[in-house]
Order: C-alpha cells, then structure tokens, then sequence
C-alpha cells in the first residue's frame, strides 16, 4: 500500500502559515528579471510562491507530488494565464524543457528522505536548467538545536480565524535525531467551529538538515557550481547566525552574474507583493 502523503490532510491550513509571507517571492522576480521570464518550481505545493510569480507576467511551470496540495494551487490561480501545474516527484523528473530560473524554496528539498535522493533533486535541477539560468535553493540554515536529541516540549505557534467561523490553532513538537540529520515534526492542527466543537487533524513528517558544503557537493556532482549563498532575501551574504540557507547554483564555467547589483537596485518594492 503506498503511504499517505503528510501533507493530504493539512492541505486546506497550510498557507496560514504564510498568509503574509511574500519577501522570497520579491527575491525570485528579481533574479527572473535578470535571468529569463520562464520559471520551474519544484515542490511548489498550494501555489503560495508560484501563482504570484505567474500573475506577475512570468511563464511559471509548478510540480508537486501531492494532489491535494495542487489542488489548492489551482483553486487560487483560477482562470488566470501563466502558470502551468504538473504533478510529480522532484527526485525523478524530465519535462523535457529547460527553464532559466529553476526553484525549490522554503525547505522543499529538506522533506526528502534520503541523501540519494536530495542528490538525485539536485540532478534534476541540473537537468531542467538551462543556460544562463540560475537554481535557488532555500533551506532552513543549520541551528543547535539540529544537533540536540532532548525532546522538545509541544509549542503553539498560532492561533487564526478560520473561514466559517470559529478558529485554528497550530501545535508543533519537533524531536531531533543528529545522527541521521533528521528531525521529527509533528503539527496539530485544533479547529473550534463557532459553536465550540473541537476537532484536531494531526502530520507527522521528517525533516533533514543540510549543510552548504553538502548542497555544493551534489552539486558538482550535477556538473552545477554554488556560486552564492544568502542568508536572506535581501542577498546578504550567509553566516553563521542567518535564518535561511539560500544557494544559488548554475551550470559551469558560465559567467557569475553581479548579484549584488540585483540587491542594491531593489528591483521590486513590498507593495507590488501586496497586490500580487
């Protein structure tokens, strides 16, 4: 029987999270403004990165693996041109077309169950890239407690309206296991109706946690080269105390594009987010 993928049941919660969320969006029209206008998100689940993009004017290709998530995706692009959704697994992929901004973001390539198969991603970033372009990356950056196996005490994150009445909390416990580089996430999700009835729907996922020197690896195994890190989407250059992890990895022996000329442009500014 083939398992049920975690995120089925939480599709309808998952952009509370980032209802308000819109500063990578900014950071991939400027690299698509440099780079070319046809972008492939791989793992591109409710839309939340893609159909901005797509409204933006770009020729935007999402691929997710979960129909439930794709299904949402489709439900807020409505009749709109530009984005075109495919279901698939990012590990084993060939559209047959090349794409001059290829991304993963926010993790995507952190729910991956193996090394192999993180590798085997990087190979079809490789494969989807095409010259010129550039492949973004986005990882959640190595923190301590990565590193730390004591359980971890269940955390509410939020608590938000939800659409009919009543509201939804979130819960998250996540348990740690450094050996692997793997970490253990559950979320509740509690949803009071308005008449106070309650309801939890709960997932549990792995998660893995992936250094630079690794994401450089595979790589070069792809015959791709980093050639920057960020540690935001502002293009400040990534240290030890940044956020995120955002690689940037193109073919090689191509030209390095002056990206920090992209981020003192400021090609985008925050309204044009809130429209899209």
């Amino acid at each position: 029987m083939t398992p049920i993928d975690p995120f089925t049941t939480i599709a309808p919660f998952y952009d509370l999270d980032f209802e308000d969320y819109y500063d990578d969006v900014s950071f991939y029209r400027q690299l698509a403004e440099y780079h070319g206008e046809t972008v492939l998100e791989l793992g591109c689940g409710t839309g939340r990165v893609a159909v901005p993009l797509a409204q933006s004017g770009l020729k935007v290709t999402g691929v997710d693996i979960n129909d439930a998530m794709l299904a949402v995706a489709k439900q807020q692009m409505g009749s709109r041109r530009g984005l075109t959704l495919r279901r698939g697994d990012m590990t084993d992929l060939d559209l047959k077309q090349q794409y001059a901004l290829v991304t993963v973001p926010l993790g995507g390539v952190q729910h991956l169950a193996s090394v192999e198969d993180f590798a085997d991603a990087i190979a079809v970033i490789a494969r989807h890239l095409a010259p010129g372009g550039v492949a973004v990356v986005d990882i959640e950056a190595p923190h301590r407690d990565d590193w730390d196996p004591t359980p971890q005490p269940l955390v509410e994150h939020w608590t938000k309206p939800w659409p009919g009445g009543g509201q939804v909390t979130k819960l998250v416990s996540v348990e740690s296991r450094p050996a692997e580089s793997m970490k253990d996430i559950t979320w509740h999700f509690d949803v009071a109706s308005k008449t106070g009835a309650l309801k939890r729907i709960t997932t549990s996922f792995t998660f893995r946690t992936i250094t630079l020197p690794e994401v450089t690896l595979a790589g070069r195994l792809a015959g791709l080269r980093t050639v920057a890190a960020f540690g935001d989407y502002e293009f400040t250059p990534f240290s030890d105390f940044a956020e995120r992890m955002i690689v940037l990895l193109q073919h090689e022996d191509e030209p390095l594009p002056p990206y920090s000329t992209l981020a003192e442009a400021g090609a985008l500014d925050d309204t044009d987010d809130e429209d899209a």
